[in-house]
Order: structure tokens, then sequence, then C-alpha cells
């Protein structure tokens, strides 16, 4: 199971970076929903996503996580997808380590839920679908063209 998540993380991951990529510094300040983030924002928080999401997995605090959100400010598009690309390869490595017991193993997030690690690692890929999608909306909502496949 764990194996065929990691195929589709890598798939989602490559589309990412594809979408990452169309982002110019025209668009980076614009917030093409109102009270929404703006392109800049969705895109440093998919960066964030696989090393914030493995942190949590791994029972990090609130303060611990408000801490690495605080340490992992970016500044160029580059460096959003140097630290995406990144964090993609330490959950893919993470994961694959993991024996089947352990990923059967439950565990608590700091705000009380409680998940396997087979299904927070289905989370994560739900998150980044998530956000994807957001980021492809905005692209098409800033008269971009987008030519991307999201589903195959």
């Amino acid at each position: 199971m764990i194996n065929d998540a990691i195929k589709q993380l890598q798939f989602v991951s490559d589309t990412i970076i594809e979408l990452l990529q169309q982002v110019d510094n025209e668009l980076l300040h614009k917030r093409p929903i109102a009270n929404k983030m703006s392109v800049w924002e969705v895109c440093v928080h998919l960066s964030q996503i696989p090393g914030a999401d493995l942190h949590i997995q791994k029972k990090y605090s609130k303060e611990q996580m408000m801490e690495y959100y605080q340490t992992h400010r970016l500044d160029t598009i580059e460096n959003v997808i140097a630290h995406f690309l990144e964090g993609i390869q330490e959950l893919i490595f993470y994961y694959k380590a993991l024996s089947k017991e352990e990923v059967e193993r439950q565990f608590k997030t700091y705000w009380g839920s409680e998940y396997s690690m087979a299904e927070w690692f289905i989370q994560i890929i739900n998150h980044l679908v998530h956000h994807r999608s957001q980021l492809y909306q905005y692209l098409l909502l800033l008269n971009r063209e987008v030519q991307i496949v999201l589903f195959r």
C-alpha cells in the first residue's frame, strides 16, 4: 500500500513542481480571491507541507510546529521549489523505511486527532492535492494558460 501511495505522491509532487514553475514575479503577490491566500502564500504553504506534515506525524508539539514555520521562510520561487523537493524526498525516504507494523501504528496529532501512519500519509497527499488545485485555479483566474494533466 505504501509503495502505491508513494507513486501517487511522486505524481502529485511532479505536477506541483510544474505549476510552481509557471509562477513568475508578476503573479507572486496577487490575491485572485479576496480574503484567501495570495499566490505567494499558496506556493510557500505547498513547499512546507511535506516537511511540516512529517513533523506532525513525528509528534511535534504546536510550539515546535510554529517554530518550523517561522524558520522555513522562503524568499524566491526557486527556494520554494527546492524546499518542496527536499521535503518530498525526506517524506518518501521516511515512509519507505517503515515496517508494516509501523505503518499500522497509531499516533496522535498535537490537536488531538488520531491516525495510523498509513492514514496520515493519505492525509498528506490529500493536503497537497487540495493546495495544488488551489494554485491551479489561481493561475487560471489570473489568465495564465495552464497545460497540465492533474490526474492520470
